[in-house]
């Protein structure tokens, strides 16, 4: 698999999400990788089992599970929209660096 890099959104005004929660990452290849959790009512870990078993490639970064949106969105489309718009920040990011910042790499 190709490096993926890893952004962060900012926080919301008057909320505190970690920074996990608000991490993308974007393979070499432009593969778009999201938080399993964002399955729903699925464990993070079934949910990296489940794409893994469809061949599809994983990522753990902040010791949590990364999987492809396109896959999550299609066989969990619990989240569809915010999927989209998480797509959509990093077809931006991707264009110029500007609305994400870079996120921690410890891998790195």
């Amino acid at each position: 698999m190709n490096r993926i890099h890893w952004f962060a959104v900012p926080n919301p005004e008057q909320k505190r999400y970690p920074e996990w929660r608000r991490s993308f990452g974007i393979s070499d290849e432009g593969e778009v990788f999201v938080p399993a959790a964002m399955a729903g009512d699925s464990p993070e870990d079934e949910v990296m089992l489940c794409a893994a078993g469809d061949c599809q490639s994983t990522a753990l970064h902040l010791d949590h599970y990364f999987v492809p949106s396109a896959w999550l969105k299609r066989v969990f489309p619990k989240h569809r929209e915010l999927i989209e718009l998480i797509e959509d920040r990093a077809q931006l990011t991707t264009a110029s660096s500007s609305g994400a910042v870079m996120a921690s790499d410890p891998e790195s």
